[in-house]
């Protein structure tokens, strides 16, 4: 059983805190692709002049140097998936760690499934995702000032939400669209059932698989979709795979039918999966700013539900994301430190 719960509070208030430390700060630039811009995120000795990024009124965003040159080599590659109707910036904040614990990092909006670029019939082509996300890698290791910073043999996707199953996809996993719609029957409470069904997702559609030889390990925050994933398909996954769930019940996200089924079918020799208590899905967003709840009106639900602070819950799960990218398959549990 690779079940381990995150118990922030109790178990692992005495754990280091804050993501690896170094002495470079977070430069920022981006590259143009025919889909939109791809932003990367990469340690830089420069540390003038600050700006920041990913910031609104909901939001805090990321203080970085723009255009600032690469510090070093070989640093293992990130490329984040943001959720449905999510944008780059989500999981800005995760970027920020990450970079600090020597990652270059590639965010970008997903043409058909962003906030910016909604297809109403995004899941008749679920090959699209995983098919950006393997562009953009093309991109970075074609680009003459990023390649050489970027080690081709260390390259992960952490997936939020949908981003998941885009992860779950490169990691080898098969999408079969009958299988979700059978488990969700005619249920209208579950979200992955409601957004599939107006995404267009029928049962004659031919399963979907793409896979990327070049990810070496993924990371799901909350995915949603397990059940549509051919059982076969994920025992055959032999990268190391992390998947982060939130703790805190919501009956649209349901955590037996969701979290804890992936527990249930992700490879044990290759994978682990922990609960963060206290979090909620939108934990995996940004940090939201003192008065975003009266801002965001029917939408506050983004900002609120979470029982510890999001503060705390962003630095143990990037402290936890890091650890598991180091060790990979070498981790006894997802809590373990090097």
């Amino acid at each position: 059983m690779h079940l381990f719960a995150l118990l922030f509070v109790v178990l692992i208030a005495g754990w280091a805190g804050g993501p690896a430390s170094a002495s470079e700060a977070t430069g920022f630039r981006q590259i143009a692709l025919a889909d939109g811009p791809v932003m990367v995120w990469y340690p830089t000795a420069r540390d003038a002049p600050v700006t920041t990024v990913a910031d609104n009124k909901v939001f805090f965003g990321v203080d970085v140097i723009r255009d600032a040159p690469v510090s070093g080599a070989n640093h293992p590659l990130v490329i984040l998936s943001h959720g449905y109707s999510g944008l780059w910036r989500n999981q800005a904040w995760l970027a920020g760690y990450l970079v600090r614990a020597g990652y270059v990092v590639a965010s970008f909006n997903h043409v058909g499934t962003s906030f910016e670029s909604m297809d109403p019939s995004w899941a008749k082509d679920l090959g699209r995702r995983p098919a950006q996300v393997s562009g953009v890698l093309d991109a970075l290791l074609a680009d003459g000032d990023l390649a050489p910073a970027i080690d081709a043999q260390r390259v992960s996707v952490i997936g939020h939400s949908l981003g998941g199953s885009t992860a779950l996809l490169l990691a080898g996993g098969v999408f079969d669209p009958a299988l979700l719609l059978d488990a969700c029957g005619d249920d209208s409470r579950k979200l992955v059932c409601t957004v599939y069904r107006k995404g267009g997702l029928s049962r004659g559609m031919a399963s979907v698989s793409a896979a990327d030889r070049r990810v070496s390990s993924i990371v799901l925050l909350d995915m949603e979709g397990i059940r549509a994933f051919a059982p076969e398909s994920l025992k055959g996954i032999g990268i190391p795979v992390l998947a982060l769930v939130s703790g805190v019940e919501d009956p649209a996200l349901p955590l037996g039918w969701e979290g804890r089924q992936q527990a249930a079918l992700l490879p044990a020799a290759t994978s682990r999966y922990a609960e963060v208590i206290g979090a909620t899905h939108f934990s995996f967003m940004s940090q939201c700013k003192p008065g975003s709840v009266e801002l965001l009106e029917e939408d506050a639900y983004v900002c609120q539900g979470e029982t510890a602070s999001r503060e705390q819950l962003h630095r143990r799960i990037a402290e936890t994301i890091v650890t598991f990218l180091t060790a990979g398959t070498q981790l006894v549990s997802a809590l373990q430190v090097p």
